[in-house]
């Protein structure tokens, strides 16, 4: 039996029917900025789930455990307990006879004394102080034990309350058949149902953002184009929130970022500017890129005046702080938003600002503490071990991000401040507010070796650390 055409376009037009009702819908929430409440009813479902698939696993844990204790047999002694037993008596004896002690002494030396190696130590003692390097060795051992730093670069701890994704736990040895069915049927929802429904709304975005570039052509006045471009920007990135299910809480919305400003926050993921951009607008700074994400540069500069440099102009930084003086003096531009860590951190440290937004003396600095919470999802971009579309698939695939942004006062330069030092207060700000540790160490040490200025610096300490003994 042949197929018809109208069937074709009926049967087409059953499966769209629903895919267009909730792009309807997403759209429309998205500009009027309202949720229905679904989302958030959802991450407090899952928050019960990963109780209880941990509640399982422990009880499990327990018993094991327990089971492993009762059933063990007695240790026996190991053969050299009998001489430590005869230890004491021996120990009495050369007391008694000094003699022997002595004797006993100068034998053990001698033996000893033809060892190289007991040599070489015994030089080492007689031409150099231990106390002269015991903190240096204390310092490297700390560092190689637990390292300040490189943890930052990589993923958090391990979690106490397992999400079902298999990334954040590692023990399977404990896990029941209640927890694999549990975790089955949370990948079958993550990617039979949640990515297809993501990536349908990921590209209801894209549409929206190329539809709304061709639609801002046809403004002959730039105010007129800038103010529509202003609520096409949010839409756009309250859309694209939705891809992830992002749970945003907002606080401190009296202290959000004006026009004629700079927005400096700490940096976790690519996604932060959405995070960011679902509540306010701004423009962009970065080098201009080829491809799908210059096609994409292209396109938001038609919504706003966004700062991008050639490849050339990347490393002349005073050429860039002048494109951003000048971009702050026009006050109807949107705040330039600036991540000065320079990379992404794993969101438990705020790592060295840039100073080279904090040398533009007449900017006022909005501080932004955005804070996620990795039991939904590790909203954390790890570029050594991801792409980018690897990172986004991880995204689209997780359950929820959610995340708390806070809005900090604004932020003048003080008079005889340097802008290192401006720098320092503004991120010790930032952490204070979302309980992240304050670091000095550059984020560049995620791609390259420690510069010599570290390495001089931690020589000076140890060269006065001699002197003053």
């Amino acid at each position: 039996m042949m197929i018809t055409t109208a069937q074709v376009f009926t049967i087409i037009s059953i499966i769209c029917a629903p895919m267009v009702g909730i792009a309807a819908l997403v759209l429309t929430l998205a500009a009027l900025n309202l949720s229905l409440g679904i989302r958030r009813l959802y991450v407090q479902l899952l928050a019960l789930i990963f109780d209880y698939a941990t509640k399982i696993k422990r009880d499990k844990e327990i018993s094991i455990d327990s089971n492993a204790s009762s059933d063990e047999p007695p240790t026996p002694l190991p053969p050299s307990t009998a001489k430590n037993k005869l230890a004491p008596t021996l120990e009495k004896k050369n007391e008694d006879n000094p003699a022997e002690k002595t004797n006993s002494s100068i034998h053990s030396f001698d033996r000893r004394s033809q060892d190289p190696l007991f040599n070489s130590a015994l030089l080492l003692l007689y031409n150099s102080s231990l106390r002269d390097i015991i903190d240096c060795t204390r310092q490297g051992l700390e560092a190689i034990v637990d390292d300040d730093v490189t943890k930052r670069f990589t993923s958090a701890e391990e979690m106490v309350v397992w999400n079902l994704l298999t990334r954040t736990q590692q023990q399977h040895e404990y896990f029941s058949m209640r927890v694999t069915l549990l975790w089955f049927l949370g990948f079958c929802v993550r990617y039979f149902i949640l990515f297809p429904f993501r990536l349908f709304l990921f590209i209801l975005g894209v549409l929206w953002m190329l539809g709304s570039a061709v639609f801002l052509q046809y403004f002959p006045a730039k105010d007129a184009k800038l103010r529509f471009g202003f609520y096409i920007n949010i839409v756009l990135h309250r859309i694209l929130s939705r891809v992830f299910s992002a749970i945003i809480t907002i606080h401190n919305t009296e202290h959000r970022a004006k026009c004629g400003s700079i927005c400096v926050a700490n940096h976790t993921s690519p996604i932060d500017v959405i995070i960011l951009s679902t509540d306010n607008s701004f423009s962009m700074i970065g080098q201009q890129q080829g491809g799908f994400f210059g096609m994409v540069q292209r396109t938001l500069s038609q919504t706003a005046n966004h700062i991008w440099f050639e490849r050339s102009e990347a490393k002349d930084r005073h050429m860039v702080a002048e494109k951003m003086r000048e971009h702050i003096q026009a006050h109807n531009n949107l705040p330039i938003l600036i991540f000065p860590e320079g990379t992404c951190i794993n969101n438990t440290s705020v790592m060295m600002f840039k100073k080279g937004c904090f040398e533009i003396t007449e900017a006022t600095i909005y501080p932004v503490a955005i804070k996620y919470d990795n039991r939904f999802g590790d909203a954390f971009w790890n570029s050594s071990k991801h792409e980018l579309f690897q990172y986004l698939i991880l995204m689209m695939t997780s359950w929820a991000i959610v995340v708390d942004v806070y809005y900090l006062p604004p932020m003048t330069i003080e008079e005889g401040e340097t802008s290192v030092d401006f720098a320092r207060r503004v991120k010790a700000a930032i952490a204070k507010q979302g309980g992240f540790v304050d670091l000095e160490w550059d984020g560049g040490l995620k791609r390259a070796l420690p510069k010599a200025d570290y390495k001089a610096e931690e020589q000076r300490k140890f060269y006065e650390m001699l002197k003053t003994e």
